[in-house]
């Protein structure tokens, strides 16, 4: 196995339509792909129907959804009151406005998210605290998310759908993963970080396609590689190295290349370019090519960005010339034009989309390599 997507995660549904034109644009052509979540039904529908060759990878909006419940359960228990309730109401419009919704208020809306749930030192209650399945909200939501699927994948819409899965459950999300069954589909189930290995053993001998998620909140890539990747992989190399996994919010290259994803997400390109930064390779001096197996240069390419006042120098000024020459080369090699850079989100947007594209042709992410020892990993 070898990764064959790398997810654009809310490549359609990420701001203004001229992006939106882009995006589609870019899917057509393709090697671009996206994973959309649930959460955003209304305006999933409006893009699914009226583009009807375009697929996309289906997540639930598990997330979203139970921070949402988070904030309405505080709300109504009276603490932090209004803030939760506005924090609830931020996200319901993500799903129920018909105007777009820009990248960066997605953004500052699941910051608020964050902040809401660790202010008070533990007076606000996390999603451990509750048993989402209970609540006929919850249930409602996964009913409508059943049907969209029945809908879509009738469609050929999909390219895969992913169980509601309750991120501190593993049980309770084993009871949605049995209610979408009972409904005659097949989900991706997801193994999180953390949870007992003998549900990634259940996954591993009784579904071809399965999720790794749970490593996006603070999880460092030690204790991912460690606790996870590792026993993981091993495990399932071990039982049936057929299996596709996809890594959520995994797009380290340096796990791409230690691990046969066959498919990976990510926001990293929308919120680098809202920050006024872009994605860079850096090169291979002596190869004299442009190494994608590195992490990339992050660079600030706009004075002011869409979300705050930029503090870091352009790169103009922070790197010696021989890198702005090289990093000017591979602007001409993606037709980005640097000016636009500085004040154009739609551009910076390219360049990032210009380089997830590029590393997914590299040959080393399409070839499946021994582990190196840990240590010598890190």
């Amino acid at each position: 196995m070898s990764t064959h997507h790398i997810h654009l995660a809310n490549f359609l549904t990420s701001g203004r339509n001229d992006i939106k034109a882009y995006c589609l644009q870019r899917l057509r052509e393709g090697p671009g792909t996206t994973l959309e979540t649930f959460w955003k039904e209304k305006e999933l529908r409006r893009i699914l129907d009226a583009n009807p060759d375009i697929k996309i990878f289906l997540d639930s909006g598990a997330h979203s959804l139970l921070n949402a419940m988070v904030g309405l359960i505080n709300q109504g228990a009276g603490v932090e009151s209004e803030k939760g309730q506005q924090n609830l109401n931020d996200i319901k419009e993500l799903q129920m406005e018909d105007d777009l919704v820009s990248s960066v208020d997605r953004i500052s809306i699941n910051q608020r998210i964050l902040t809401l749930q660790q202010r008070t030192g533990g007076a606000i209650q996390t999603m451990a605290d509750f048993s989402f399945n209970d609540r006929p909200d919850v249930r409602e939501y996964l009913d409508r998310y059943i049907a969209f699927i029945k809908e879509y994948d009738a469609k050929g819409q999909l390219m895969g759908y992913v169980n509601l899965d309750i991120i501190y459950s593993a049980e309770e999300s084993w009871k949605n993963q049995q209610y979408m069954e009972s409904h005659g589909l097949r989900p991706i189930p997801v193994y999180h970080f953390g949870e007992n290995f003998k549900w990634w053993q259940k996954y591993v001998q009784e579904y071809d396609y399965i999720g790794i998620g749970g490593v996006a909140g603070g999880v460092t890539m030690e204790q991912f590689v460690r606790s996870l990747g590792d026993p993981a992989f091993k495990y399932l190399w071990d039982t049936d190295p057929t299996t596709k996994v996809h890594g959520f919010a995994v797009t380290s290259n340096k796990l791409i290349i230690r691990y046969p994803f066959w498919s990976v997400d990510s926001t990293t390109w929308l919120k680098h370019a809202a920050y006024g930064n872009v994605m860079v390779p850096r090169w291979d001096r002596v190869g004299k090519r442009f190494d994608y197996i590195s992490s990339p240069l992050i660079i600030s390419v706009s004075d002011i960005s869409e979300v705050k006042e930029s503090t870091s120098q352009h790169y103009t000024m922070e790197y010696p010339q021989d890198t702005v020459d090289k990093i000017h080369e591979y602007f001409a090699e993606g037709d980005i034009d640097p000016e636009k850079l500085k004040t154009d989100m739609l551009e910076r947007f390219r360049v990032d989309i210009f380089y997830y594209e590029q590393l997914l042709r590299q040959p080393e992410i399409h070839e499946r390599r021994p582990f190196t020892c840990t240590r010598c990993f890190f």
